[in-house]
């Protein structure tokens, strides 16, 4: 692959909790100038079908992937699967399981509102009508649809985070599990956007000791919304733990300008691309 060529490793379709659906996701991003792309949707690979016939359309090389929710000693984690095979019946079993837990997860999550005197059932109703598997972001939009709250940061603010009156704990598979279904369907576990954890940078390399010892390859190095500071924060810890670096946006929609496709910086010096052909 070209050096040149524009890389974007996380994005999302509203196969989980983007707006845009897999064709036109890629569409965007050859019109963004990428001309290297992974679809990792929140617990699916129900897209990747569709994102890789457009991607021949547009002359995208497109990375089959997927965004594994995982729990590190009651932290939640997401893993970015890469390069896997989304036909692998060990991850399919995992996904599988994930799709159940959000659905679980939100049924709770509705009931605790309904309780709270909102419409939980209607707001449940509306989440289950949108594609793909159900996430807080859906809800979130719900409420803002329905007048309950101004925004969706308020909706987290004010019902659906942590410590809040609608929050539920997610109880997802441990990352060791995670990253062994990734590498068993032929995929590079990489970490993503490893500085958003609210954890300390002792439990941060605690949480990248035991990703690397599992099997986990890669960091997200360079992610949306992060800076050069961020970036070289991250680039020090892939370094320290040999691990290869990745760049992704987390991409969700054309109108969040903080995270838009192709507008990414450039791998640090010194950091092994995930991308990189392996050599002889």
């Amino acid at each position: 692959m070209s050096p040149q060529t524009a890389v974007d490793l996380h994005t999302h379709s509203h196969h989980s909790d983007g707006s845009l659906s897999p064709a036109d996701l890629v569409g965007h991003a050859a019109r963004a100038g990428i001309g290297m792309l992974a679809l990792t949707d929140h617990d699916t690979v129900a897209g990747v079908a569709e994102a890789r016939g457009a991607a021949r359309q547009f002359g995208i090389r497109l990375v089959p992937g997927v965004e594994i929710s995982t729990t590190w000693r009651h932290q939640a984690i997401h893993v970015l699967g890469l390069w896997i095979d989304p036909a692998c019946e060990p991850l399919a079993n995992l996904l599988r399981g994930q799709a159940v837990r959000r659905r679980e997860r939100m049924r709770r999550i509705c009931g605790k509102l309904q309780r709270l005197g909102l419409p939980g059932d209607e707001l449940l109703s509306a989440v289950e009508s949108v594609p793909g598997l159900p996430t807080r972001s859906h809800l979130a939009a719900a409420l803002v649809a329905g007048g309950h709250v101004k925004r969706a940061e308020d909706a987290f603010r004010k019902f659906l985070g942590a410590g809040k009156p609608g929050h539920v704990a997610a109880e997802w598979p441990p990352l060791a599990e995670t990253v062994a279904a990734i590498r068993g369907a032929g995929g590079i576990a990489s970490l993503a956007h490893p500085l958003r954890y609210r954890l300390s940078s002792g439990a941060r390399g605690r949480l990248l000791e035991e990703f690397t010892a599992s099997g986990g390859g890669a960091l997200e190095v360079v992610t949306g919304a992060n800076g050069a500071q961020e970036a070289g924060a991250c680039a020090a810890l892939a370094r320290k733990f040999g691990l290869r670096g990745s760049i992704g946006s987390d991409f969700h929609h054309p109108q969040h300008a903080w995270n838009p496709l192709g507008r990414l910086a450039k791998l640090p010096a010194g950091i092994d691309p995930v991308w990189r052909e392996p050599g002889p």
